[in-house]
């Protein structure tokens, strides 16, 4: 089959978001399926297989604050209807996104199934009331006219579920031969490290540090964030790949989603834990995890809430896997057999295939 997979970022970007789109384009190519990336960004028609640009249109970009964003969208939205027409092809893969006038047409004229990440009424609200309002009055009109969805969690499908459509949940996963297996480090004290982005309120960075202080004696690197070093936090800020794994090497536990309840959900697959789980990191984490069982002894579940610094059972379970290599060896083989794109993208390829049969 033909996939047209629907953007809005520039392919060359780096985020954890176009990596993750890269991954599964990549699966799919590997199927023998054909992928066209379609940008709203730049504007153009990118082969993934390639990495080049079939097509693009330029337009001039506003840059006036909300007033530029929002023609950008209006503008975008239209050469976007311009774009499709331009190649041939049986499905439309998209994010959740915000509405768009012109898109509506795209909307009714192809099939479309639209992969939901997050709740967008509680997200946008966190980042900016005008969103908040804009996608509220008119999400509906978006989501009437998607074909399919596929849920990131069993929580977000089940938020779907009033408009009846085909729906099946396939959590966030990797590419696990894209990390290297970690030997234990030779640390005479435990070292923690967090991987997260900037102003992300959920991903519990202030519990980060009130673990700090209740144990003076581990050390918390901190990777993705700026901010000031103490005695035993380290800030190393934006690094790619590469330079995240040298840290990574050198840790004995990964912190993953600490106060998830913020965006008012209890269920995520965050690709932090499963990068963890990969490289053969136990793995602490507050929330339901889509894909990992509450009873794994390469992981810790604390519970999603404000105050869910349980330090005793952290200590006990620190101590239980420090130098441990069969329990790292038992993550790495759970993200093998659990967490690996090809298994996941086989997944969605079969419900792709259903809904163009349907």
């Amino acid at each position: 089959m033909t996939i047209v997979y629907l953007i809005d970022y520039n392919p060359k970007s780096n985020s954890g978001v176009m990596q993750k789109i890269h991954q599964q384009s990549s699966e799919w190519i590997k199927e023998g399926h054909k992928v066209y990336l379609v940008s709203t960004k730049t504007v153009a028609i990118h082969d993934p297989s390639n990495n080049t640009i079939i097509y693009q249109y330029k337009i001039p970009s506003f840059k006036f604050g909300r007033l530029g964003t929002a023609f950008n969208l209006l503008i975008s939205s239209f050469f976007l209807q311009k774009l499709l027409l331009k190649i041939d092809f049986d499905i439309l893969y998209m994010r959740y996104r915000l509405y768009m006038p012109y898109f509506q047409k795209v909307l009714k004229q192809y099939k479309v199934i639209m992969e939901i990440n997050s709740d967008d009424a509680q997200e946008y609200q966190l980042h900016s009331m005008l969103t908040h309002y804009y996608n509220k009055y008119t999400r509906n009109y978006l989501l009437k006219n998607v074909d399919a969805f596929v849920a990131v969690s069993k929580e977000l499908k089940n938020r779907f579920e009033y408009l009846k459509k085909p729906t099946i949940v396939i959590a966030n996963g990797i590419k696990t031969n894209e990390y290297e297996y970690l030997e234990i480090p030779q640390n005479q004290k435990p070292i923690l490290v967090f991987i997260g982005t900037p102003k992300q309120p959920w991903h519990g960075l202030d519990k980060i540090h009130q673990m700090a202080t209740y144990f003076p004696y581990y050390t918390f690197y901190i990777i993705g964030t700026d901010g000031i070093n103490t005695d035993n936090i380290h800030y190393f800020g934006y690094l790619d790949n590469k330079e995240a794994s040298k840290i990574i090497e050198q840790c004995d536990v990964g912190i993953g989603t600490l106060s998830l309840y913020k965006t008012g959900l209890t269920e995520a697959s965050p690709l932090k834990t499963r990068q963890y789980l990969a490289c053969g990191l136990p793995l602490i984490y507050a929330y339901d995890d889509t894909d990992i069982p509450s009873e794994v002894e390469f992981a810790l579940k604390l519970q999603n809430s404000e105050n869910n610094m349980n330090y005793a059972k952290i200590e006990t379970f620190v101590r239980k896997i420090f130098k441990r290599t069969n329990i790292r060896k038992s993550a790495r083989e759970f993200a093998i057999n659990i967490l690996d794109y090809s298994k996941k993208e086989k997944h969605r390829l079969d419900f792709f295939q259903k809904i163009i049969n349907e």
